[in-house]
């Protein structure tokens, strides 16, 4: 009898670099630094509803946290969190549970490293 292995799949975290220029440019470094630091905050507070929403089979809002985090990350360029976002809306629309499960799954993935790393990356102030 063969044992269960677990896989722990690993995406990089894709960041547009024109985006992130642009913010610099607007901003300053500081500015840009900040700007992030807080858009990673929110975004942080829209994944635990997010959660909520998952666990309670809100549908609905789930779809609506799903657009707000779509637009967070894509505001601070953070283009892998987005498409992973888009992904799994596309899959609540049609409904298909298994589509949304895995979707959901990588959502959380690339949302932990990617807010983590930017966390860390900051200091951990907002």
């Amino acid at each position: 009898m063969c044992g269960v292995t677990m896989l722990r799949p690993v995406e990089a975290i894709s960041l547009d670099p024109a985006r992130m220029a642009a913010l610099y440019a607007e901003f300053g470094a500081a500015g840009a630094e900040s700007l992030v630091a807080r858009a990673t905050g929110e975004m942080a507070l829209v994944m635990s509803s997010l959660v909520a929403y998952a666990a309670e089979g809100a549908f609905d809002a789930f779809a609506r946290g799903l657009r707000s985090f779509r637009r967070l990350a894509d505001h601070v360029g953070m283009i892998g969190l987005s498409q992973a976002a888009v992904a799994v809306a596309d899959c609540v629309a049609v409904g298909e549970a298994t589509a949304i499960a895995a979707t959901w799954a990588r959502l959380l993935r690339l949302a932990e490293r990617a807010l983590a790393s930017e966390w860390d990356r900051v200091g951990g102030r907002c």
